[in-house]
């Protein structure tokens, strides 16, 4: 019979063999990932021109400092509404209907580019009977029909 194994040998890699085979997966992976790189570098010099990546650092080495500081900050009276207020906003923002927002805002922006090309020598005062007659615009009805169903719908809710 055999005898039994009593001393199990490590086989030892040696220290230039693994520095050998890290170095070739890193070239690998450098090589694979050749425009990621490039990125990476270009922000870390970029953060590094504008002082931002020095100041990164700092807030990283003395992160436990630093959000002592803003939690000591954050909790002074004068901060608790607008906190209280961020919370509710949020909320809000997630009942929002972004598209109709869109597009309410895309109106008001055409509105306000056409208001703004009218020079202030061309406008003129404009009387009741100059309001009336303007009522006729079909574009204008149209604007003056949407701001009266908004004022409704908000009425309703009121």
């Amino acid at each position: 019979m055999a005898n039994p194994i009593s001393d199990i040998k490590r086989m030892e890699i040696p220290a230039e063999e693994v520095e050998k085979n890290n170095l070739e997966e890193l070239i690998k992976l450098v090589s694979e990932n050749k425009e990621s790189c490039i990125k990476g570098i270009d922000l870390l010099s970029a953060m590094n021109e504008s002082g931002m990546l020095d100041a990164a650092s700092a807030l990283i080495k003395h992160r436990k400092e630093a959000t002592k500081n803003v939690v000591q900050e954050l909790n002074k009276p004068q901060y608790s509404a607008t906190l209280e207020n961020l919370v509710e906003l949020f909320l809000l923002l997630g009942e929002i209907d972004v598209n109709e927002v869109s597009n309410v805002t895309d109106k008001i922006n055409h509105g306000l580019k056409e208001a703004m090309e009218v020079p202030p020598s061309n406008q003129e005062k404009m009387n009741y009977i100059g309001m009336i007659k303007a009522l006729k615009d079909p574009e204008i009805n149209k604007s003056i029909t949407m701001i009266l169903s908004f004022l409704k719908g908000m009425g309703k809710e009121l």
